[in-house]
C-alpha cells in the first residue's frame, strides 16, 4: 500500500504545532507510511533544509514532499478557505482571493487541494474553516476528504462534491502532534518515487483517502 500523509505541520515553521522535525521520519515509518508532505501555514520549506529532510527520509525508504497551506481571502478580508499547495518553487506570500490563488499556482505548475472544506468553525453550522461550497466554482486538483475535523456530515458533503466535480478526495492528518501523523492518509494506486510522481498521480486522480486509527 502506497500511503502518504499529505497534511503535516512542524514546530519549526508553524507555531501552532508541537511536532519536532527530528521526530517526523521515525513516526512516519512507524505508521507504515510510504511518504509524507510538509504543509506549513503560509510558507514552503527552504530547499536546503528540505533536502536534508529528504535524505533522512530516503534512508528509511520514505519520500518527503515540500508543500504549503495557504489561506485565501477576498478583497474585504473574508476567508475563502485554506488550500494545500504542491509543486511550487516558492512560498506564496501575497494576499490572494481563491480564484487568483488557483490561477497563480496553476500558472507556476503547481496543484491545489481544498483543505478540510467543511470543517466547522465556531461561527455556526454554515461557517467553515475551509472553502465550503466554494469548491464547486474553483479549478481545483483535489478535495481533502479524510480529515480529523471532518464529521460524517462533512464527509458526505465532500463525497457529493467529488461526484459532481470529478475531483479526487485526499486524506491528511493535519498533524500538530507527533502521534497523529498517519491517522488520515492518501493511498496511491501507483508507486511514488519522487515529488514529480506525487504531482502526476494527484492530477490523474489515481488515489483514495483512508482514515486509520490515531496513535
Amino acid at each position: 500500500m502506497i500511503a502518504f500523509d499529505i497534511h503535516i505541520h512542524t514546530r519549526r515553521y508553524s507555531g501552532c504545532s508541537f511536532i519536532q522535525v527530528e521526530d517526523i521520519v521515525d513516526q512516519a515509518k512507524a505508521a507504515g507510511l510510504s511518504g509524507f508532505a510538509l504543509t506549513e501555514h503560509g510558507m514552503r520549506w527552504p530547499d536546503e533544509e528540505m533536502e536534508i529532510l529528504r535524505v533522512r527520509a530516503a534512508s528509511k525508504g520514505l519520500i518527503a514532499v515540500n508543500g504549503q497551506e495557504i489561506h485565501a481571502r477576498d478583497l474585504r478580508g473574508r476567508s475563502e478557505g485554506e488550500y494545500l499547495i504542491f509543486g511550487l518553487t516558492r512560498s506564496v506570500t501575497e494576499a490572494l482571493c481563491a480564484v487568483d490563488l488557483v490561477k497563480t499556482v496553476h500558472d507556476e505548475g503547481g496543484i491545489l487541494i481544498a483543505a478540510h472544506p467543511y470543517k466547522l468553525s465556531r461561527g455556526g453550522r454554515s461557517h467553515y474553516y475551509g472553502a465550503g461550497d466554494l469548491i464547486y466554482t474553483l479549478d481545483l486538483d483535489g478535495i481533502e476528504y479524510c480529515h480529523p475535523d471532518h464529521s460524517e456530515a462533512a464527509m458526505k458533503k465532500v463525497r457529493t462534491a467529488m461526484e459532481k466535480t470529478g475531483l479526487p478526495g485526499t486524506g491528511g492528518s493535519d498533524a500538530h502532534k507527533i502521534l497523529n501523523i498517519g491517522s488520515h492518509v492518501t493511498v496511491f494506486e501507483n508507486p511514488i518515487l519522487s515529488e514529480e510522481d506525487f504531482l502526476r498521480e494527484i492530477r490523474a486522480g489515481r488515489l483514495r483517502a483512508e482514515k486509520r486509527n490515531s496513535g
